[in-house]
């Protein structure tokens, strides 16, 4: 997700973190909208738990870990952010809804371009009845 500019302020505002709750219809709590604030206007689109809780306290702001843990699942239940399974061991939070790819190198997630990646299945192979929604691909990369 691009970030949107208002009044020549390229990060997202509270006001528009607002309305992008109210949208999902996701309640508002102080801790919900200063969390999306911060989620939304971290310079990478991908964050865990935990590195947004370690932002939280840069912050100074008072917010559990596991009060960070169920917001960012509330927020992925209501369709505001995507939920990422990596490796089985890390969970990453996406800003960016649309469908799109990954590639994880040691620790951090990047975004790959749709255009760079071809993906091919074979839809016989899917249960009768069903259908493709989407296609979640982490590629890993390591040093040679």
């Amino acid at each position: 997700m691009q970030n949107i500019q208002i009044n020549n302020d390229p990060r997202i505002n509270r006001i528009c973190i607002m309305g992008m709750l109210r949208r999902k219809d996701i309640k508002l709590t102080k801790q919900r909208v200063a969390l999306a604030s911060l989620l939304f206007n971290l310079p990478c689109g991908h964050v865990t738990a935990e590195e947004l809780h370690d932002e939280t306290k840069r912050n100074e702001l008072k917010i559990s870990l596991a009060t960070v843990y169920n917001t960012l699942n509330h927020f992925s239940d209501n369709g505001l952010i995507k939920t990422l399974q990596v490796d089985n061991q890390k969970t990453f939070f996406d800003t960016n809804t649309d469908h799109h790819y990954h590639y994880k190198y040691k620790e951090n997630l990047q975004d790959i371009s749709i255009s760079d990646l071809e993906i091919k299945y074979n839809s016989k192979n899917i249960p009768e009845g069903k259908k493709v929604v989407s296609i979640d691909v982490v590629i890993n990369l390591s040093d040679e």
